[in-house]
């Protein structure tokens, strides 16, 4: 807002996705999204959107990106006016612009922030060759759970897959000489009804075998074959998983920062 004091009229609410898409340019990620604001509205301010966003995992949530200043003076408009979700609420902000966003929050009355998580998301829109390893993919299905379940929880407890819990997963895995999972992934659809990753776990002890690229390649491959697309979210300090990500194809390389607000006791807000 170049220092401007900033008034009602200086937000505008958008009509839909492809007015966001107006302001912040060609976005994979928004064109992938649900289509639609759903219940919510989308807010501009000069160079910065504010969207509705829901996932499966945390429910209602914003979704922020732009030109930075204007990013952290439209959050703090949203937040005065009490227009954010119910609380909890889970903040998506641009990478570029979660510094300007994050001072605007640290200024909310009663509202507490959370630690924030950042994250990558890619795309692939061409099938990935087939590579070593993928002879050894075994199907999983439900009688399987108490094994991924396990795996996940030992190698990758913060994952957001949640095995069976949603329609269309389709679970590959990889067993040792003793029978034993030591590695899973599954593809499954997003809320918005595209194929996406979740899940990619190896075991310790088979790192660095290529199970993690089998997996992943014949995953993105019946994703593609599929939808015409698949989609994954990675968190930013996983390098080994970037170049695995990148040499299968993926691209389009979205690079967020995720908090958690939550109403501050006494705030007077419903939890």
């Amino acid at each position: 807002m170049s220092g401007a004091a900033m008034g009602p009229d200086d937000v505008q609410a958008l009509a839909g996705l492809d007015e966001a898409l107006d302001v912040v340019g060609d976005s994979a990620f928004i064109r992938l999204g649900p289509g639609d604001l759903g219940d919510g509205t989308a807010y501009r301010l000069v160079g910065a959107v504010a969207l509705p966003r829901r996932t499966r995992l945390r429910g209602a949530g914003l979704l922020v990106m732009g030109v930075p200043v204007d990013a952290g003076a439209l959050v703090a408009w949203i937040v005065a006016g009490g227009l954010l979700p119910a609380p909890p609420v889970n903040v998506t902000v641009a990478r570029s612009a979660a510094p300007a966003v994050d001072a605007a929050l640290a200024d909310a009355v009663g509202w507490r922030v959370g630690r924030a998580t950042e994250w990558d998301w890619m795309a692939a829109t061409t099938e990935p060759p087939v590579v070593a390893g993928e002879s050894r993919l075994v199907a999983l299905d439900e009688s399987h759970e108490p094994e991924i379940r396990a795996l996940l929880d030992e190698v990758n407890p913060h994952t957001d897959a949640r095995p069976f819990e949603h329609p269309g997963q389709v679970w590959v895995g990889v067993r040792d000489d003793a029978g034993q999972l030591v590695a899973c992934g599954v593809m499954q659809p997003d809320i918005a009804g595209h194929p996406l990753l979740e899940g990619i776990s190896v075991h310790p002890t088979h790192r660095g075998t290529g199970l993690g690229l089998a997996v992943t390649a014949y995953l993105t491959r019946l994703g593609v074959r599929e939808d015409g697309v698949c989609t994954l979210g990675m968190y930013a300090d996983n390098d080994v998983a970037r170049r695995v990500y990148l040499g299968l194809g993926y691209c389009d390389v979205h690079e967020w920062s995720s908090r958690r607000l939550e109403r501050t006791s006494g705030s007077g807000a419903a939890h």
